[in-house]
């Protein structure tokens, strides 16, 4: 599998980077860092948020992609924007459902399924998409900390004492 295979067509992205790992219970990390690397001197916030969705939509195809001949890993994309980040992890596919993006229920006990819940929350946008040749991609658009300034600042401006 080649990252070169998805055509991802987002206006105002001017770079992409990717690796594709092997699974293993390292990939998780492996992609961690990868992220990390590629976002290199970005602001804390959005290099804490982007290494924790690439970790969470990684561990999602080790615990729920079945592994085989050819379906030994996992493609890690990322592209910059002036206003967001896109992480996108592609797998080998599954004819299973589809990943959903709910959080669950305060106070639910389960050990599991929190993962895209916490995906939901960090990004401004997420979704998946089967490729032709069966193979998924999960992805999520992360606001740059500028999109997050400025939109913090037209609320404060909206709401500043004595506007009406």
């Amino acid at each position: 599998m080649s990252a070169q295979t998805v055509n991802t067509q987002l206006p105002g992205v001017t770079g992409w980077w990717d690796t594709t790992l092997r699974r293993s219970a390292r990939t998780p990390c492996q992609a961690r860092h990868a992220v990390r690397s590629w976002l290199g001197d970005a602001e804390l916030e959005l290099l804490d948020s982007a290494a924790l969705v690439v970790c969470e939509l990684v561990t999602n195809v080790i615990r729920h992609v079945p592994a085989g001949a050819h379906r030994d890993w996992v493609t890690v994309r990322l592209g910059v924007a002036d206003d967001f980040v896109r992480l996108e992890v592609i797998d080998p596919g599954t004819t299973t459902s589809e990943p959903r993006f709910r959080p669950l229920k305060p106070g639910s006990m389960r050990q599991s399924g929190r993962g895209l819940g916490l995906v939901a929350v960090l990004a401004v946008r997420y979704g998946t998409e089967r490729l032709a040749n069966g193979h998924r991609v999960v992805w999520a658009d992360l606001a740059s900390a500028a999109a997050f300034d400025t939109a913090v600042q037209e609320v404060r401006e909206q709401f500043a004492p004595g506007r009406p």
